[in-house]
């Protein structure tokens, strides 16, 4: 069983050793379908300020917390390009935001992201939130989080980029696209909510925090990771790094699903 214990392990650890228990889809303390965001006023990586009055001929925006480091943010760094390069033309930019602690080494800092950006050729604005005031004015918890809103900043939808975060080739549904379109056609965003499957965002003080596995995760914490459609079991589209590899030897009774009991008698036995 000590295989299965590394398998749990390298799997938390690729959301977040120390990840925090995930808070509900929408923050009570953040913006909620219908509101108003703020503008704000952030360095880029090219060193200028900016904010989200400062786009021209925009439609709306594709406000997206994510980070270096996050493996699910990193799986999603192709398909952001592709989504700016989409919708950027009908004025729905990608405003990248890293609001994670840039301590030294935690590989969040401004220049590790000017770096990467470089690296990666990013073609959309990729913002440091140094002092984490945006984030939490906005309920991200998760890396990546989307939060779709309307010229008027009016938030339109809020969660995923799409409903697969391990396969590209396998999304059915592009969540943000969908909900461009809605919007485009003059109709509301369905689904407006979805939920976001990322790395918890590091507050101050903990960048340095998340470099080693402390332990296998609980059960709760995988499914609350990894559970896109809320029915408390894990399936193996939803699955993601070492635990998609161990999924058929995970799934004791063999019917496609890693339920909580599952886990927890496997965790008990190491």
């Amino acid at each position: 069983m000590k295989i299965i214990s590394l398998a749990l392990c390298l799997v938390f650890f690729s959301v977040s050793c120390n990840a925090q228990p995930q808070e509900t889809q929408i923050s009570a303390k953040g913006y909620q379908i219908g509101d108003k965001a703020e503008d704000f006023q952030l360095k880029n990586v090219d060193g200028t300020m900016q904010s989200l009055s400062m786009v021209e001929n925009a439609n709306g925006y594709i406000v997206v917390f994510t980070s270096n480091e996050c493996p699910f943010a990193k799986a999603y760094e192709d398909r952001l390009i592709e989504l700016h390069d989409e919708m950027a033309p009908k004025g729905y930019p990608v405003i990248a935001i890293n609001s994670n602690d840039g301590a030294e080494g935690g590989g969040n800092s401004f220049q590790d992201m000017v770096t990467r950006s470089q690296e990666k050729g990013f073609p959309f604005v990729y913002l440091k939130d140094e002092k984490q005031e945006v984030y939490p004015k906005y309920g991200a918890t998760k890396t990546p989080h989307v939060f779709l809103l309307d010229k008027d900043l009016i938030v339109r939808y809020i969660g995923a980029i799409d409903d697969n975060s391990n396969s590209p080739e396998d999304v059915e549904e592009r969540y943000v696209a969908n909900a461009i379109a809605a919007l485009e056609a003059g109709k509301s965003p369905d689904p407006a909510t979805t939920k976001a499957i990322g790395c918890p965002i590091s507050k101050s003080g903990e960048g340095g925090a998340r470099r080693g596995p402390k332990g296998p995760p609980s059960p709760e914490k995988i499914i609350e990771m990894m559970d896109t459609n809320n029915d408390q079991q894990v399936s193996k589209s939803e699955v993601n790094g070492p635990l998609a590899r161990d999924f058929d030897r995970l799934d004791v009774n063999k019917d496609g699903m890693l339920s909580k009991e599952e886990l927890s008698k496997l965790s008990r036995s190491n």
